[in-house]
């Protein structure tokens, strides 16, 4: 691409946040042929003027809540290796819990890969998913319909849940801070991840590397609780050292390195 002055390119990195798609410093760099730290120079003058958080390895949108197709357009490729490896951990007949998320949604594409199992799910693109394999049962939860994320909401969704012990919970992150955990954008979103935990006796979770530094004003799931997290790369050094201290295992592409190498199945 032609290189552009400094204005017109800080309007085509704010152009491609308003469609909620994420922003690697490595590929604006290539993109716009100018060197990483110019774009972290970009970033920092967009952040100034409240349109992104600065994560590790880029930016996203301040508010995370574009509509879905949106956030299935961004980092789709980083998306589907975390569904492949979070895949994997799935059982014969096990009784899942995916929740909403575009991420999730990449879970339970990989699935149709792997052996049958019995889905629930508040994400009914989730459902069409599985069933496109012929071979899995898929419950919905019932509740509201929330067009911009694709997912049903509710107290539906939480009486759902709270009748049922899933031997395996997928739960998709909105923001991982390094020192509270799993971060929350609602108290909605709090209740529902928090009850989710309680009644699951393994829980996967499933983040890109955007995630990691991205605010949210709810702790749902405390770091020491996290059992098990995969992601598409490793994760920057302060979640690295986290991680480690509280036992957290991260799966990533690979070497599939762990800060845990041996997994703990009974409450993590």
């Amino acid at each position: 691409m032609t290189k552009l002055p400094a204005a017109s390119r800080l309007q085509a990195i704010a152009d491609m946040l308003r469609t909620g798609e994420g922003i690697g410093i490595a590929a604006m760099a290539e993109r716009f042929s100018v060197t990483m730290e110019t774009v972290r120079r970009d970033l920092v003058l967009l952040e100034k003027d409240g349109l992104l958080t600065r994560v590790h390895g880029g930016a996203i949108p301040v508010s995370r809540a574009a509509p879905l197709p949106s956030r299935l357009a961004s980092l789709s490729a980083e998306k589907a290796v975390i569904g492949k490896l979070a895949a994997q951990t799935a059982t014969r007949d096990g009784w899942i819990f995916i929740t909403h998320g575009s991420t999730a949604l990449a879970v339970a594409k990989a699935l149709n890969d792997g052996p049958a199992v019995s889905v629930m799910t508040n994400m009914p693109a989730i459902a069409e998913v599985l069933q496109s394999g012929l071979k899995h049962r898929v419950t919905l939860t019932g509740g509201e319909y929330d067009y911009a994320n694709g997912a049903l909401m509710g107290e539906q969704v939480i009486e759902a849940i709270s009748e049922c012990i899933f031997d395996t919970a997928i739960i998709a992150a909105y923001g991982v801070d390094p020192v509270h955990g799993l971060v929350e954008s609602s108290k909605y979103l709090q209740r529902f991840k928090r009850l989710l935990f309680e009644r699951s006796r393994r829980r996967i979770f499933v983040a890109d590397h955007s995630k990691f530094g991205a605010s949210g004003a709810y702790v749902s799931v405390s770091l020491s609780d996290i059992g098990t997290i995969v992601t598409d790369e490793p994760p920057p050094a302060p979640f690295a050292d986290g991680f480690k201290d509280a036992g957290v295992r991260v799966v990533y592409p690979q070497k599939n390195e762990t800060n845990n190498m041996e997994e703990n199945t009974d409450g993590q």
